[in-house]
C-alpha cells in the first residue's frame, strides 16, 4: 500500500486539504462522506441559505407557472423581483477548529453545499406577460463535492497549510534560480524520468548528467525523451540530436 493510503476517515469527519487553482494554493475544508481504498469522498460545506425572492426563502421559492401582466410604466430596466438577505448573526468560529465546524453544522449554520441552489433567478418575459423562474444556465458548473487521495487529506488545518506554504515556497525558489540552474534542473528531471521509464542504471543516469554539464550554453539547451533515446537541441534550432555516451 502506498504511504499515506492507510489513513482512515469516518463519515462526518471534518478534514482539510491543499487546493490548487492554477498557480494559486489555499486550504479547503469539508465533511467526509465515504472512503474507498484510494480516494476519500468529501462534501463541501457552506453557510446556510439566507436569500429570499420577494420575501420567500429561495429554497421554498418555485418557478412561477402563470404569467402576470407587466406593471404600468414598464421598461427594460424595470426591476420585477427583489432579492433580500436574512442576517446571519451566528458565528462559525475558527475554520481551523474541526469542533467549531461540527457545531456550526449541527446548529444549521453550515450545510452541505449540494443542497443549496446554485442557479440564477430570472424574469421570463413573453407576449403573454412575465413570470419569475429558477434556472440552471448551461454555463453554470458548480462543484459541491470532491474526491482526494487519502495521503492528501488531513485531520488538521495546519497540515494542509504546511502543504500550501511548501508549494508557494517552491515558486520563490524557482524565481531565485539562475538561467543555468533552471535549465540544468529541467534536464536532470527529464533524465530521471527517462531512467525510470526505461529501467536504466544509476551509472547511465550519471553519464547523461555529466554529458550535459560539460556542454556550453547549457541554459539554451532543451531535451526530450524520444522512444528509448534522449534527444537534445539548442532552443533556437529545429533539429533534435541523438546522444552516444
Amino acid at each position: 500500500m502506498k504511504q499515506g493510503y492507510e489513513k482512515r476517515f469516518n463519515q462526518g469527519d471534518i478534514v482539510y486539504w491543499c487546493h490548487q487553482n492554477g498557480h494559486e494554493y489555499s486550504v479547503k475544508m469539508g465533511m467526509v462522506d465515504e472512503q474507498f481504498s484510494d480516494a476519500v469522498c468529501i462534501d463541501y460545506l457552506s453557510l446556510k441559505e439566507n436569500r429570499k425572492i420577494n420575501g420567500i426563502p429561495i429554497n421554498e421559492f418555485k418557478s412561477e407557472e402563470k404569467y402576470k401582466k407587466l406593471p404600468k410604466g414598464w421598461s427594460y430596466n424595470t426591476q420585477l423581483f427583489e432579492i433580500t438577505y436574512d442576517e446571519i448573526k451566528d458565528c462559525v468560529g475558527a475554520i481551523s477548529s474541526p469542533e467549531c465546524i461540527k457545531l456550526a453544522y449541527k446548529n444549521g449554520l453550515l450545510v452541505k453545499d449540494s443542497i443549496k441552489f446554485h442557479g440564477v433567478i430570472e424574469t421570463e418575459i413573453t407576449k403573454d406577460g412575465y413570470r419569475i423562474i429558477k434556472k440552471y444556465p448551461l454555463w453554470v458548473h458548480h462543484i459541491s463535492n470532491v474526491s482526494i487521495r487519502p495521503d492528501k487529506v488531513y485531520f488538521t488545518y495546519d497540515e494542509a497549510k504546511k502543504e500550501v506554504d511548501e508549494n508557494i515556497a517552491e515558486f520563490y525558489r524557482q524565481a531565485n534560480l539562475s538561467d543555468y540552474e533552471w535549465s540544468l534542473e529541467q534536464i536532470n528531471k527529464t533524465i530521471d524520468m527517462y531512467i525510470k521509464i526505461n529501467g536504466k542504471t544509476d551509472t547511465i543516469k550519471n553519464e547523461y548528467k555529466n554529458w550535459f554539464i560539460n556542454m556550453k550554453n547549457i541554459e539554451d539547451i532543451e531535451i526530450r525523451i524520444y522512444g528509448t533515446e534522449i534527444q537534445w537541441k539548442y532552443w533556437k534550432n529545429k533539429k533534435w540530436n541523438n546522444i552516444e555516451l
